[in-house]
C-alpha cells in the first residue's frame, strides 16, 4: 500500500485527486491539504511514502520550497511535484529541490497512478516541457487533447454519460476532467467555458 499526501491548493483539485484515488487498491491518501507550507509539518504527521506537491501555491512556487524541507528532513520520502503550467524553470528548480518526479495537472488520473507507482518504484519522471497541449484563456492555461474531446462532444450536445460512452471511459472519469478544466480555466460551469471556446 502506498501512502500518499496530496498538497493542493485549488479546493476543487483536491478533492478531484482525493476522491478519484481511492480508487486504487494499492493507493491510500492519507492527508489532503492546501498549504504548502505546513507540507513538512503533515509529513511528520502522517508519514507518508509519497506526496504530490502543487508548485504553485498562492501566487508563489511554496511547493518548491517544501519539496526541499521535506527532502532534508526525510530523504526516502518521494516527492511528485505537479503543475498546470509546462514552464522548463520549474523542472530544473524542482530538480534542484530534490523532487522525484514532475508532472503536469493536465495528466490523466491514469497517468497520475502510473507516476506514483514508477516513482515508488525508484524512476524518475520527468514530462517534454514542448508537451502538445493547448493554452487557454488570458490565464494561459492547458487543456490536454482528451479535455479539449469533451469540450467538443459537449458543445455538440452530448450528455456527461453520453461523452464517457462515446470516449470509452467511465462517467466519473469525465467528470474528472471537466473539474479539472473549470479549476484551471476558472470558470463555475462547462457552459461558460465551450461559450468562451467557440468565441
Amino acid at each position: 500500500m502506498i501512502k500518499v499526501l496530496i498538497v493542493e491548493d485549488q479546493q476543487i483539485l483536491l478533492d478531484t485527486f482525493t476522491s478519484a484515488m481511492h480508487n486504487y487498491e494499492d493507493i491510500r491518501v492519507v492527508a489532503a491539504i492546501a498549504d504548502a507550507g505546513a507540507a513538512d509539518l503533515a509529513c511528520r504527521m502522517w508519514h507518508p511514502d509519497c506526496v504530490l506537491m502543487d508548485i504553485c501555491a498562492d501566487g508563489d512556487i511554496l511547493g518548491i520550497y517544501a519539496t526541499a524541507r521535506i527532502k532534508k528532513a526525510d530523504p526516502a520520502i518521494k516527492v511528485i511535484l505537479m503543475t498546470g503550467f509546462p514552464e522548463l524553470n520549474f523542472l530544473e528548480r524542482g530538480k534542484e529541490a530534490g523532487a522525484d518526479s514532475f508532472l503536469y495537472k493536465t495528466s490523466s488520473m491514469e497517468e497520475f497512478v502510473e507516476c506514483i507507482r514508477a516513482t515508488m518504484a525508484g524512476e524518475h519522471r520527468y514530462p517534454d516541457v514542448s508537451r502538445n497541449t493547448m493554452t487557454f484563456g488570458a490565464a494561459q492555461c492547458s487543456l490536454t487533447e482528451r479535455e479539449l474531446e469533451i469540450l467538443r462532444l459537449y458543445s455538440a450536445g452530448l450528455t456527461r454519460r453520453e461523452m464517457a460512452k462515446e470516449l470509452f471511459i467511465s462517467d466519473s472519469t469525465i467528470n474528472f476532467h471537466i473539474n479539472k478544466m473549470l479549476a484551471k480555466t476558472g470558470f463555475k460551469t462547462l457552459l461558460q467555458l465551450a461559450i468562451e471556446a467557440a468565441n
